[in-house]
This record gives C-alpha cells, structure tokens and sequence, in this order.
C-alpha cells in the first residue's frame, strides 16, 4: 500500500542537509579513529623496536647463566616499569623458563604460535628471539598494556560525540531557519497557486528582488495575468457561443414555425436526390399520410407514391429528372393534379459558404385559388358588377385598339344607349327597383347583338355597343330592334306595371369622328338628339343639331352657377361617416346643394350642374368656397367632428390651392387634423404625379386624404402604394346590391385586404339596409356611410337613426 504522505520542501531540505552532515561526521570519525589506531600502533611498534634490544641484552646473559633469579627479577621490573602486562621466557627447546605478570593461558598452554603485532583485547602481544652471537637461547612473549591507549581513544571519541552534537544540533537550527527562510518565497507561491487552482485570478505576487524568486514571482504575475485574460477570453466567448447557440435555436425555432405556417410546401432535397426536410404543407399538397417515412427518402420516389395523382406523371418525372441534375439552376414547373387542382413547382440551388451546391430547394405552391381569384379579379376589372357586361374602362380599351395605326382604316359604329324615365323608377321605388330594370335592360339588348359586337354598361342606365366592320344602314337597323326591344320589358312595382322607353344614338367611324374621344362625344350628342326627338327613338350624329343645344344647355349653366356663387345660393350639406366597430361617429362628408332662387325650397343636385362646372373651370370657385364655408363651420364650432371637403380634378391642377388651403388653416386657426379631403380615383389616376405631390402636401399639413369611388378601375391597386392617402372608399355601385352578388362581394374583400396590408382605412358609402351592413362588416370594412344611417342634412347629425343597431 502506497502512502500519500507529503513532506514541506524545507524539511526534506533540512533532512538531506543533516544526512549529509551525519555521514560527514561518521567519515571524519572514522578517519580519526582508523588514524588514531594507526598512530597507536605505530608508537607500540616503536615501543617494542626499544624495548627489544634492552631486554635482548638483559636476559640473553642471564639465561646464558642460567640465572633464573636474576631474570626473575628482571622480568617483574620490566614489568612494573615498562607498563607490560605480562613477560613468558621460554628456553630454546620451549620449555618454560621464567614469567612476570597475568600471562594469558593461550600463551602458557603454547597454543598459539608466536606472533608479532597481535593485538589482544587490552595487551598487544610481542615475541622476542634471545640470542647471542645468533645463538638463539630462547624466547620471551611478552604483552604491552593498550588500557592507556584506550582511554585516550575512548576520551577522544567522547569529546568528538560532544563536539559533533553540539555542532549537528547548531547546524540543525542554523539549517531549520535557513531552510525556512529560503523556501518562504515558495510557500507564498504554492499559496497563490493554490488560490489561481481555485478560481481566484487576481492574485498577485510581490516582486522585491531581481533573483530567481523574484524572476518566479514575476513569471507567476504574468502567467495569471495570461490565465486571467484568456479565461476572460474563453468565458467571453462562451457567452457568445450561448447566445449564438441560443439565437440560432430561436431562428430555427421561428424558421420551423415560419415553414410549419407556410401554404406553401417546402422540401429540402440534398445531392443524392434524398429528403433533407419537408413542412406540413407539403404533406398536404402531396397527401402524404406517414410523415415518418419521408425523410431520408428518394424525393422522387416519395412524389411517384403519393396519394396524389397527377394528369400527366410522366412529364411531371421528365421534370424531376432535370431538376435532380448538375447545375440545373432555377426551374418553375406547374403541375396539373386530376383532382383539378394546380400547383407550382420551383427549384433553387442550395449553396454551402464555399460556393459548392449542397442541395436544392424544391418550393409547391398550390395556386388554384389564386389562379382562380386572380381570373376572377381579371373579370371584376374588366366587367360590371351588376349586369356582368363589360364596363367602362374595357369600353375605353377597345376604343384604344379601334384607333390604333394598325385598325384606323377600318369602319364601325357606337352605339350610346340611355333609358328615359330611369331615374323616376330609381329615386320612387329605390335602388333595387332600378338594378333589376338594369340587369332586365342588358339581358334583352345582349340578346340582340350579334358575334363580334360588344355591348359595355358604361355606368347608371348608360349602354354603349361598339360595331366594328358595319355600315350606317347595319347600325340603324339595331338602334331601331334595341328601342323597340326595351319598349316591350314588362317591369311591376309594388303593384304597379312600367314599362320603360330608350333613346340611343349612333356614330359612324371614320366619318363622324377620327378619335375615341370624338366618337364619344358625336354619339352621346346623337343620343341626346333621339331625347329631344321625343325618346323611344335612335338617331345617327347630325353636326347641325349637336352644337346648337350643347352651347345654349352650357351657357345657361354657366350662368346658373355664377349665380349661385354671387348670391350664395349653394348650401353645404353634411352625411356622417360611422365606425364599424364602435358605432361612434368618425366624421362627415361634405356635400353641396344648390337653389334657384334664395325662397326656393328645392335643391339641384351636384350632378346636374358639376360637370359644367369642372368644363367651364367654375369648379375652382366652388371647392374654394366649400373649403372656406367648412373651415369657418369648424372654427365656430370647436365640438363638431371632422369634415371631409371632396375636391375635383380640375382643382388638384390649380397650383395656387395648396397655398390657399394652408393660409385659411392658418386664418382659422383650425387644428389640422379636422379637415379632411376626398378626391376620385379617377382624378388621382388621371395624373399620378400631380396626385402624389399633391396628397403629400395636404399629409404633410397634417390634413387626412380619401380616395373616393375607388374601385372604378381595377388598375388603381397598382398604383396605390404610390399615393399617399389615409383612407379608400369604396365605390357604391360595389356597395349597393353586395348582398346578391358574390362578385362584388370578392372584389370588396380584395380591397379591405390591401388596403389593410398598406394601413389604410376602408369606407363603404351607399349602406342603405342592416343586410348590407352586415355584408360589409363581415368583409372587414372599418367605416360606413348611407342612408341606413342618416341622410344628408344641413346640420350634422340632425337626420341620424340611433346607432345601437351598429
């Protein structure tokens, strides 16, 4: 078993300082005793080299005498004299002669051969030949005490034992302080080794001498220092790796939520043709039931199994192929299912950072829907929504074509057709009343024309057919079938039969106009000379008849309207706008009557004497005094809501009405958000520059903009990002009969929808009934305005129904 024992630095140097002092000390004594022994020796061996020739000479004679008394004697004072221990004499022959003092038995029994220089315990024992002449007589054995020697020896050794105790324990302190002291610095740095192990990385060392501590020390401050930034480093880093990892988890989390919500299916296919990944929606498109089996799949594979069966597979698996190939790029695919469904397929390369391709993405989009909304939106934009006839802006397309340089050779006619007495039926048995006698009216003259011949509703009870490659002679004879047609519909209202009469004109292209714009005008004034002519009748353009009335009805207008301003014979008139969620008043539009005479309790409508205006310019006047008769209502008037002051087209052309509008905010001291303005789509449209420039100037100023009868041209959603305005109302002829037509119903829908993703408000005017307001809440419109809830009046709000309806 290993014991784990450690032992400080400065006891092991302490240890091995006094190991090597001991065995210093054994070595020198040793030395001095192996030295002194020597030295004994030595000095016995001198000793006896005296004592041999003394005693040669002393005992040769008396045993040559044969004196043993003599060298009885001799030998007891050699004895007590000489310090020997013990002299034996023996004769030649051995035999005992003479002794003095305690000889040893070994010697006396003779046993031992005599020998020179061996040391017995306390005697050294000696053996002398006596002889003379070199006639041996005998031998003597004689011992020299060592007793003497051996206190010195036992003294020196005795003192040295006390000199080196005394020296080892002195070294042993001087070494336990030197050792402690030498490794003090140590100690400090296994201590703050120790701290730096436990995570305390601003420890620091003192640096007091330029030595090799001092140079450890200073190593030791910059190897935590080093340790301290790079930990710093690493723990910096992995906060920056958490967070990333943290971050790419919620962007994965939100990509999987983001693709999981997709529509559209997406599949991650990687360079061998095999499913990386795939959303819910692709499943669905697919109709694959065990999602567990898709991944890790051939793609191709995968969509041959699929539940969904396809028209035509084996161009759709010519597709795939392609698509699977090297450098393929970008492909788009539409795939036709037999369920009647179509969906698109698009590729795109996947490339890794080094530019290699990693995969492809495959993207199906299920477009039936869109495919079917958008023909639907095409259809909507194209035709009328309530008689489903082609409208006015196709109407204005094909006059475009018919006059273009490759057809203006060609010759036609257009047909203007106007039902008399339609706005009696419309105003006395409602709007319901007079879209059935529209939707009967279209109907019947639909029937009429022959392939090749297009009949357009251009708005109101307003028809219009262009016949193309046709004479005079082929345009009268369906004038005269159409008046006589109409003539014979039957219409009942509330238990009252009509009948309704049309007056249509014609005009001849190229002989009666040269443009689209002409030709508009010579069949208009040509249907208003069947009018004169006494209606339910058609007439071909006669220049001579056109001019005449047009000037005179003009000029009478004209002088009407003058009228009205110089004597303040117009009067504003205000309808309110309701939010649809709270039911509380948003705000109310500005409209203006005009009367004959001051007395007069009958007004003229707007549509009766705008359009003179806005030809002779007076439309310029009467906005400007609108704006300023409004302003001056809202300064005295600090509780009313917001108005809404519609302008023309003419005025967003009169660069002095900006300047105008802010200097009668300023005379007013109005706040600015209580004005508003309402300008048509078409005028917008008309000049998109002049509009956004124009619409900018009244934002800037603090003043609200609405669109109004928007929706006239399916085209203005393109250019709606483009002007700047606050607010959409939807055109009425939308509005109206919502209820019944799922086309007008989509087509306001697409409205809300855009014009809620660019953060526009929607208003639909003309709500007559709670079923069309309930249409329009349902379709997500924020605003209404009609009859259902007030009519226009002359003081806001005096004509409103109780709104708990809303």
């Amino acid at each position: 078993m290993k014991l784990n024992v450690r032992f400080p630095l400065w006891l092991k140097i302490l240890a091995a300082a006094l190991i090597v002092q001991l065995l210093v000390l054994f070595a020198l004594g040793y030395s001095t005793v192996t030295l002194f022994n020597r030295t004994l020796s030595k000095q016995n061996q001198v000793r006896v080299n005296e004592l041999r020739p003394l005693l040669n000479a002393n005992l040769s004679n008396a045993l040559f005498q044969r004196d043993l008394a003599g060298i009885h004697t001799l030998l007891s004072n050699v004895q007590r004299d000489e310090g020997i221990s013990y002299l034996w004499l023996v004769d030649e022959d051995g035999k005992f002669v003479a002794s003095a003092g305690d000889v040893p038995a070994e010697i006396k029994a003779g046993q031992h051969r005599a020998r020179a220089d061996i040391a017995l315990s306390e005697v050294m024992d000696n053996m002398l030949p006596i002889e003379i002449d070199g006639t041996r007589y005998g031998t003597l054995h004689f011992g020299l005490s060592t007793k003497l020697a051996e206190r010195a020896q036992r003294y020196l050794l005795e003192q040295g034992f006390l000199v080196a105790s005394i020296t080892e324990l002195v070294a042993f302190l001087l070494l336990l302080v030197m050792s402690i002291w030498l490794t003090r610095h140590l100690r400090q740095l296994a201590t703050a080794s120790q701290s730096l192990a436990a995570g305390d990385l601003h420890i620091k060392l003192p640096v007091d001498t330029e030595d090799e501590v001092g140079q450890l020390n200073a190593a030791f401050n910059a190897m935590a220092e080093s340790l301290q930034q790079r930990i710093g480093d690493l723990q910096d880093a992995e906060v920056r790796q958490r967070d990333a990892l943290a971050y790419v988890r919620e962007e994965e989390a939100r990509l999987v939520a983001l693709l999981s919500a997709m529509t559209m299916g997406i599949v991650f296919v990687d360079n061998a043709g095999r499913v990386i990944y795939c959303n819910p929606a692709f499943e669905q498109i697919w109709q694959i039931q065990d999602r567990e089996q898709i991944i890790g799949q051939s793609a191709m594979s995968l969509l041959e199994d699929s539940n969904a069966a396809l028209v035509n597979p084996a161009h759709f698996s010519e597709h795939v192929a392609r698509t699977m190939r090297p450098g393929s790029g970008m492909t788009e695919f539409e795939i036709e299912m037999a369920d009647g469904r179509l969906v698109t397929h698009a590729t795109r390369s996947v490339l890794a950072d080094d530019g290699q391709v990693m995969g492809s993405l495959w993207i199906f989009e299920d477009v039936t829907r869109e495919r079917q909304t958008a023909a639907q939106l095409v259809y909507l934009a194209e035709r009328d929504a309530l008689t489903g006839l082609y409208n006015r802006r196709s109407f204005e397309n094909a006059l475009v074509q018919i006059f273009s340089k490759a057809r203006h050779e060609q010759q036609g006619a257009l047909l203007f057709i106007d039902l008399d007495g339609f706005k009696y039926i419309n105003d006395t048995f409602g709007h319901r009343a007079g879209d059935a006698i529209l939707i009967r009216v279209s109907g019947v003259i639909s029937a009429l024309v022959r392939q090749g011949e297009v009949l357009y509703r251009l708005g109101g009870d307003e028809f219009a057919i262009l016949l193309p490659n046709v004479s005079d002679v082929d345009a009268q004879v369906l004038a005269a079938r159409i008046v006589n047609a109409v003539a014979q519909i039957p219409f009942r209202f509330e238990e009252r039969d009509l009948r309704l009469t049309s007056s249509v004109g014609i005009a001849l292209y190229p002989a009666h106009a040269n443009d689209s714009d002409q030709l508009v005008a010579r069949a208009d004034a040509a249907m208003y000379q069947a009018k004169q002519a006494g209606k339910n009748s058609w007439r071909s353009y006669q220049a001579d008849l056109d001019s005449s009335r047009e000037m005179v009805l003009r000029m009478e207008w004209n002088q009407r309207i003058d009228r009205a301003l110089e004597e303040h014979l117009f009067e504003l008139h205000f309808q309110g706008v309701y939010i649809v969620a709270t039911g509380k008043l948003s705000h109310c539009e500005v409209l203006i009557r005009m009367r004959d005479r001051p007395d007069s309790t009958e007004y003229i409508m707007p549509s009766h004497f705008i359009g003179v205006a806005e030809q002779s310019g007076q439309i310029l006047a009467i906005d400007r005094w609108v704006l300023t008769q409004s302003l001056k209502m809202l300064a005295e008037r600090p509780e009313l809501p917001a108005l809404a002051v519609n302008l023309s087209g003419r005025s967003l052309d009169d660069p002095g009405l900006i300047g105008f509008i802010a200097e009668q905010l300023e005379l007013s001291q109005v706040d600015h958000h209580r004005l508003m303005f309402e300008i048509t789509e078409t005028a917008a449209l008309s000049d998109l520059q002049d509009a956004q420039r124009f619409i900018e100037a009244l934002r800037e100023m603090g003043c609200g903009v609405s669109l109004d009868d928007f929706g006239n041209g399916f085209s203005s959603f393109a250019y709606l990002k483009y002007l700047n305005a606050n607010m959409l109302k939807i055109d009425g002829l939308f509005i109206q009969n919502i209820c019944n037509e799922l086309d007008n119903q989509l087509f306001v829908k697409a409205i809300v929808d855009v014009a809620r993703g660019l953060g526009k408000t929607t208003v639909a005017e003309c709500v007559e009934n709670r079923d069309v307001f309930d249409m329009v809440k349902k379709l997500g419109v924020d605003m209404v305005q009609g009859y259902y809830f007030d009519q226009p009046g002359t003081d806001i709000g005096s004509s409103s129904k109780p709104l708990r309806s809303v």
